[in-house]
């Protein structure tokens, strides 16, 4: 079966992330229980709006199944939902290649089985913390109180990756190689999308706040207590 794709954009950010709040839970609950949906995940671009390159924001859908019969059920939601300004939905070709296939051309053929079935975890998890967190995590917090009845210093969205990995039992020389590889491709990314220049820039930026941490571990090392960890 063919994968396809729904291409949805938006007036603002505002009405897009509204869209994956107020739209997208019930309808992937509709997608899931239909028999016309295999599988499928969804990708949005509006935070990458600010730049002077890159994505144009907006929101696409894969959908492997029947895409007419989703259309068709959805569309007239589409239509009326408050601030979706247009969508489109890619053409077929005569012997479409499934979504697996997709991804094995774009990652190889054991990377794109992982992408395959990963990317439809993710979005499940990120529509039930849509739902979970009406007002979303900051990516951390900078100036907290550290005491328990209030957020910790440095809190934020970042914990959900320690969490997934210490959950699916990774540990912490496991994380940080994890964390430097992500690093390292997200710089590749932004010279893709906002040329070299701009890569180095990061890099730089990253390698200067790294190197003024080993001031700040030294204190913490000299002031908290270590090696006396246990688990409670």
């Amino acid at each position: 079966m063919s994968g396809r794709l729904i291409w949805f954009q938006f007036e603002s950010i505002d009405a897009e992330t509204r869209f994956v709040r107020e739209y997208l839970p019930n309808a992937w609950e509709r997608f899931e229980a239909s028999d016309f949906f295999e599988t499928g995940w969804f990708w949005r671009y509006g935070q990458y709006i600010e730049y002077d390159a890159g994505p144009d924001g907006g929101i696409y859908i894969n959908v492997e199944g029947d895409l007419d019969r989703l259309v068709e059920a959805e569309a007239p939601r589409w239509n009326a939902f408050e601030g979706l300004t247009d969508w489109t939905v890619n053409q077929p070709q005569a012997d479409g290649d499934s979504l697996l296939a997709q991804q094995r051309d774009s990652k190889g053929e054991v990377a794109g089985e992982w992408d395959y079935r990963l990317k439809p975890l993710v979005t499940r998890f990120v529509l039930e913390y849509s739902q979970k967190f009406t007002e979303p995590l900051p990516l951390l917090t900078d100036d907290a109180p550290t005491s328990k009845d209030k957020v910790i210093d440095g809190y934020g969205y970042w914990v959900v990756i320690h969490y997934l990995m210490a959950q699916a039992g990774y540990d912490w020389y496991d994380e940080t190689d994890a964390c430097l590889t992500a690093m390292q491709n997200r710089v590749k990314s932004i010279a893709a999308y906002r040329g070299a220049e701009a890569a180095r820039a990061e890099y730089e930026r990253l390698l200067s706040e790294w190197k003024s941490h080993r001031e700040d571990l030294e204190q913490w090392l000299e002031e908290a207590p270590t090696g006396e960890a246990t688990v409670e």
